[in-house]
């Protein structure tokens, strides 16, 4: 009797191990999905921080930012696979995860040291997933009319699994990434992507893993879209000159008296709209030194200012 009852909490046991292994992967899978979902309001909620050099992630080319102005190191769509893989990570003070820590009032991390998944702090948390594998926050081509997009991406498997990316074309790869549905547990790669990778390689992301998942719906992808805006002022004043900031860039308008319109989509670096968040400052008076302050505010929508 005592042999059978043995057998039988064998078999049960083989019977519940699977159950409880894919119940297991589903968690994860459901936490890492949230804890994208909150570096991505942190993210977002960075629009409008004045500190370029240490919060504000939207630290950009192409966005009218002044020059001297250091830039935000984001991944590269071209270089994401080694990212991913990388057993480390070197504190970066401009990059996106030091920007982040930031945000969240880490302020252990040592700039230029190396961390791993075994350092266990919160500037690790950050980078790494439940996986060992590193986060990526990917920008997207600048300059982009109305909009700059950004992808943050979790690559959800072991480190021996591994998944290539493509290498050739920057933006290519980051269009086929943001186009592509990744929510499926039957996802698969981009179509493009079988003609830039090998016939092996493309295979792999189509494959079933654990959970009777692909290995394409193990990559979750979040897509962020940070809107741009344009200003117009109108300077019906006889007398009067209008100087506007537009973030840290100092009179990038300066709209003489009587001038009419001014368009911010006029001037270099704001032709494609200006960045959300970015603060706007304006000032009037007959001449620079004796001007003042009329108007000071975030811009998160296209704004028609009139002097008179």
């Amino acid at each position: 009797m005592l042999v059978v009852a043995i057998a039988i909490i064998g078999i049960l046991a083989g019977a519940i191990a699977p159950i409880v292994a894919n119940k297991l992967d589903d968690a994860e899978m459901r936490g890492e999905k949230d804890a994208l979902q909150a570096l991505k309001r942190d993210f977002e909620a960075t629009y409008d921080a004045t500190d370029f050099a240490n919060l504000n992630l939207s630290s950009v080319p192409s966005s009218g930012l002044p020059t001297g102005t250091v830039f935000t190191t984001f991944d590269q769509a071209n270089a994401v696979g080694t990212r991913i893989y990388s057993q480390s990570i070197v504190v970066d003070p401009a990059g996106w995860v030091t920007k982040l820590a930031e945000k969240r009032g880490v302020s252990t991390y040592v700039s230029g040291g190396t961390y791993t998944v075994q350092s266990a702090n919160e500037y690790s948390h950050i980078a790494f997933n439940p996986y060992g594998s590193q986060r990526c926050l990917v920008i997207g081509p600048t300059g982009e009319s109305g909009q700059q997009r950004y992808l943050l991406l979790s690559l959800m498997v072991p480190q021996y699994r591994t998944l290539s990316f493509p290498t050739s074309d920057l933006t290519q790869t980051f269009d086929t990434i943001w186009d592509q549905s990744w929510e499926s547990v039957q996802a698969q790669p981009p179509s493009a992507w079988a003609s830039v990778l090998s016939a092996a390689d493309f295979a792999l992301w189509g494959s079933v893993s654990t959970n009777n998942r692909t290995n394409a719906s193990r990559l979750l992808v979040q897509r962020i879209v940070q809107p741009k805006f344009s200003l117009t002022l109108a300077n019906n004043s006889q007398s009067d000159t209008a100087w506007v900031d537009i973030g840290p860039a100092v009179d990038a308008i300066t709209a003489l008296p009587a001038s009419g319109s001014n368009s911010s989509a006029s001037i270099p670096g704001f032709s494609s709209g200006i960045l959300a968040g970015r603060l706007i400052v304006v000032r009037r008076g007959p001449t620079a030194s004796a001007s003042y302050e009329v108007e000071r505010f975030f811009l998160y929508s296209d704004v028609t200012l009139t002097l008179q």
